[in-house]
């Protein structure tokens, strides 16, 4: 009874409080949140003058205390229990700097808690830069290299067995498009993430004349958040911004994968620069394509992540709740960090990759795959039913197969005769053109198709979509960086 009663009265935080919990949100908080906190201090106490809530001499004193701040002395303290987070130890350090109750009335209208997703998204604006930063450049990479190969004939594949003839712009924009749809979901995401919640106080706003307005375009937001319980609340920020990096991750997956098979001796298609590729300690031949073994490896741990915010976030009250702050936080954040790692890999490593195109095309010849093509001017040439032309390419590829030849003209009409009673009027340069590669994927000139006047139209469009994505996050990173600018510069001249 004495050890319970003993228990009982410790006061809060408890020691395995502390050790358990405190101690590493402390050390995550320092390394991820102390400009933020500045800013967002910097720019609430400017609001609070303007607003008439505090004087001019207060906010002067505040904004001395805050320029006092000893950042490397705060990043390099341990956590020793004399102050229960980040947010409490900055009270204490600005009190040492002006008198106490100036330094209290920087708390007026505000709570930890729209502080705390104040925070949160300021730290996660940068780091979505880099991320959409690094998809774009991927896609560049992509429609560079697609400019280069409109009529590069290679084998496409489906259920993972050669399919038909298409050209390696063809297969690269396919994967720069994917790209874009990735990027339009970034871009979504980030829209919706450039809000501010600052004045949702915490949970109902304040009484005070405050101006969230203003707090938001001093911090660089695009606006403030709308309902204050929302502000709190939700947590769509970060699952939408998490959801569209996932997306992109999954997708990502596949391109290296697709890159992989590519780089095998037996497929002989791709050649990695050698920076991107290891040797063996015991091999001397060996050319590993480690770098896309990372891609996969960091692009997996990163999805990995992601799902595990979902899973931490998806049954947890509407409200203020732990399960959604300092112990989640450094997650999301090495979520999209890592998901920017290896999608910047990706783009590094196919930069200055080089494929095998005489390889690509011979493949392209091989394992009858522009029969449809065949099947098709059958159909157009003779009037026929394609259910009726299918049989008699099939009798036909099956004849090659076991004659161990390409389809010749002789063994066509004999597919022909068997299934029709007659002769195709098909002429055999007729027949044999209809099975060339390059015939195949020009043919295909409707929207989306192979031929390569459609992949030049394509690629145009897609370059259009890239200038304008490029144009947009300029602007937002510069954006950002003029309006840190300015509330510096404007904290310094209030000063005196």
């Amino acid at each position: 009874m004495k050890a319970a009663s003993s228990t009982m009265s410790e006061k809060f935080p408890a020691q395995a409080y502390k050790d358990n919990v405190l101690e590493d949100c402390f050390a995550d908080a320092k390394q991820s949140f102390l400009d933020a906190y500045h800013k967002v201090d910097l720019a609430h106490a400017i609001m609070l003058e303007e607003q008439g809530i505090i004087t001019r001499e207060e906010l002067r004193s505040l904004l001395k205390a805050l320029n006092k701040l000893d950042f490397d002395a705060i990043n390099a303290r341990e956590y020793d229990g004399t102050f229960e987070d980040l947010f409490y130890l900055l009270q204490q350090e600005i009190a040492k700097n002006t008198d106490a109750d100036t330094a209290g009335k920087l708390h007026t209208a505000r709570s930890r808690n729209d502080i705390d997703v104040t925070i949160y998204r300021l730290r996660l604006r940068p780091l979505m830069h880099n991320l959409l930063g690094s998809a774009i450049d991927l896609r560049k990479v992509l429609l560079d290299l697609a400019s280069e190969h409109h009529e590069t004939v290679m084998p496409a594949y489906t259920h993972t067995q050669p399919a038909q003839p298409t050209t390696l712009a063809h297969f690269l924009l396919a994967m720069a498009e994917n790209v874009g749809r990735d990027i339009r979901r970034l871009r979504a995401a980030y829209a919706n993430m450039d809000t501010c919640p600052l004045g949702a106080g915490a949970i109902t706003t304040t009484g005070f004349p405050i101006s969230r307005h203003r707090v938001a375009e001093l911090l660089g937001f695009n606006g403030p958040t709308v309902n204050s319980y929302g502000s709190i609340a939700s947590v769509d920020y970060f699952t939408e911004a998490l959801g569209s990096t996932a997306a992109l991750l999954v997708n990502l997956g596949k391109f290296a994968q697709e890159f992989m098979l590519m780089g095998m001796i037996e497929f002989n298609a791709i050649r990695l620069p050698d920076g991107y590729v290891q040797g063996s300690s015991i091999m001397p031949q060996k050319r590993n394509p480690v770098a896309l073994e990372h891609v996969r490896a960091i692009g997996s741990k990163a999805l990995g992540q992601t799902m595990g915010v979902f899973t931490a976030v998806h049954n947890t009250p509407f409200g203020d709740i732990n399960d959604v702050e300092d112990d989640l936080q450094p997650l999301i954040y090495s979520a999209v960090r890592d998901a920017n790692r290896a999608v910047a890999l990706l783009a590094a490593a196919l930069r200055s990759a080089t494929f095998n195109t005489e390889h690509l095309a011979k493949r392209a010849g091989e394992n009858f795959i522009a029969v449809t093509e065949l099947a098709d001017t059958i159909v157009r040439r003779e009037s026929l039913p394609f259910s009726i032309s299918h049989k008699i390419v099939g009798k036909s590829v099956k004849a090659a197969l076991e004659a161990g030849t390409d389809i010749t003209y002789e063994i066509l009409q004999t597919s022909a005769q068997d299934v029709l009673g007659h002769e195709l009027s098909l002429t055999e340069e007729e027949a044999l053109a209809a099975v060339s590669p390059e015939n195949f994927v020009n043919v295909r000139t409707v929207f989306g198709g192979t031929a390569p006047s459609e992949t030049r139209r394509a690629l145009q469009v897609e370059s259009e979509l890239q200038k304008i994505d490029e144009e947009w996050l300029g602007k937002i990173k510069a954006g950002h960086a003029a309006s840190d600018a300015a509330l510096r510069d404007l904290a310094a001249q209030l000063m005196g």
